[in-house]
């Protein structure tokens, strides 16, 4: 039989009795959060924490709790559906937590896990990161004529990205240079910026598998730079 203990003044519990021996119950380790990096970037107003729980020392399952900004806190019980693993968790789970829309600008997300038993909290992960709309110019098929700029554009936000998962920045084969970048090397931009945006999705699906669809990319084709072609690169940075 398992007794349930209560959390002291100072924050540590009673005496817990388990299977008829009796001793003090440790606190839960801290959660690891590999997303978001602190001080990043993201264009997602629902962006996406990266949790992972550690070791109950205990042998108990526990449960994560999130507070963005002066929010309430929401935990994998009550709010089950916030996590991509809801519940009461075992040892070195990872879970994603996405957060209701946020609004353009700075914020601020707490992260912490207690035990199913004593409700002894852990100590708190923060991890800070602004919400920024994307810098893109709007391209038309047939209008907008494809420019370094938009070819930049993109490699900047794709690298912010990259940053907020605590991935290196991408190292480009070449540099783009407004009136002397040829349009021909157009369809070569392209592949590295989506390889490089694979390496984000491939890294979210590596902590939580099926977390984000592979992506289908638009054909290429021959001539001009196409119109769907960047407005597809242009749309993912909001969602990933």
């Amino acid at each position: 039989a398992r007794t349930r203990g209560t959390i002291g003044a100072m924050g540590y519990s009673d005496w817990t009795v388990s299977d008829n021996s009796v001793r003090k119950k440790r606190i839960p380790p801290a959660p690891t959060v590999s997303a978001p990096k602190s001080g990043s970037i993201t264009y997602n107003t629902s962006p996406r924490v990266l949790i992972a729980t550690g070791i109950e020392p205990d042998g108990q399952l526990q449960i994560i709790e999130v507070k963005v900004d002066d929010g309430a806190w929401l935990n994998s019980v009550d709010n089950a559906e916030m996590f991509s693993v809801g519940g009461e968790l075992g040892d070195n789970v990872n879970t994603i937590f996405s957060s209701g829309a946020l609004s353009y600008g700075s914020h601020t997300v707490i992260i912490r896990c207690y035990d199913n038993v004593t409700l002894l909290r852990s100590t708190e992960v923060t991890r800070s990161f602004n919400v920024l709309e994307t810098p893109f110019e709007a391209i038309t098929a047939n209008v907008t004529h494809v420019k370094a700029a938009h070819i930049t554009d993109l490699r900047s936000v794709v690298n912010d990205l990259r940053n907020y998962y605590n991935i290196t920045a991408y190292t480009w084969s070449n540099n783009i240079i407004a009136g002397r970048t040829q349009i021909r090397d157009w369809g070569y931009h392209i592949i590295e910026i989506r390889a490089a945006i694979n390496d984000v999705v491939d890294y979210i699906n590596d902590f939580d598998n099926d977390a984000i669809s592979p992506i289908d990319w638009l054909p290429l084709g021959t001539g001009r730079p196409r119109a769907d072609v960047m407005n597809q690169l242009q749309e993912l940075p909001i969602i990933v």
